[in-house]
C-alpha cells in the first residue's frame, strides 16, 4: 500500500514538472507571464488564457502591505468574455520581473488587456 501512494506522488510530481516545462518564461515571472499570445497564471500547474478571451483582469492588493512589508498578498481575477472567471492567490516579493501590482498593470495595458486595480485597504475604510 505505501508503494502505491508513493507512486501516485511521483506521477503527480512528474506531471507538474512536465506541465511547467512547456513554458520558457516562468522563471522569476511573478504572478503571471505572457507567452504565445496568452496570459499564463504562474500557479503550480500553469493556467494559460488566450488574450482574445480576456475581458478584464482585476488585481486585488493591500496598499498598507505594499508600503510596510517586504511581501504582500495579491488576488488575481481573470474575467473571460464568455462570462467565466479564473482566480488565483499570489504571495508577492519585490524580486520578480513583475514585482508590484503597478508593474503588472503596466504590463497588462501594454498587451491591451483591461486591468482594474482594487486596493482592499481603501475598500474597507469608512468615510466620516
Amino acid at each position: 500500500m505505501p508503494y502505491i501512494s508513493m507512486l501516485l506522488v511521483l506521477v503527480l510530481v512528474g506531471y507538474v514538472i512536465y506541465s511547467r516545462s512547456k513554458y520558457k518564461n516562468k522563471a522569476n515571472a511573478g504572478a503571471f507571464f505572457f507567452e504565445n499570445d496568452q496570459l499564463v497564471l504562474n500557479t503550480g500547474l500553469p493556467y494559460p488564457i488566450p488574450f482574445d478571451e480576456i475581458e478584464r483582469v482585476e488585481l486585488h492588493y493591500n496598499s498598507w502591505e505594499l508600503e510596510h512589508q517586504l511581501s504582500y498578498g495579491l488576488k488575481i481575477k481573470v474575467f473571460r468574455k464568455n462570462k467565466g472567471m479564473k482566480w488565483t492567490l499570489y504571495k508577492g516579493y519585490r524580486t520578480a520581473k513583475l514585482a508590484l501590482p503597478s508593474d503588472m498593470e503596466m504590463a497588462l495595458k501594454e498587451k491591451e488587456i483591461c486591468c482594474v486595480m482594487v486596493d482592499i485597504n481603501k475598500k474597507n475604510e469608512t468615510i466620516d
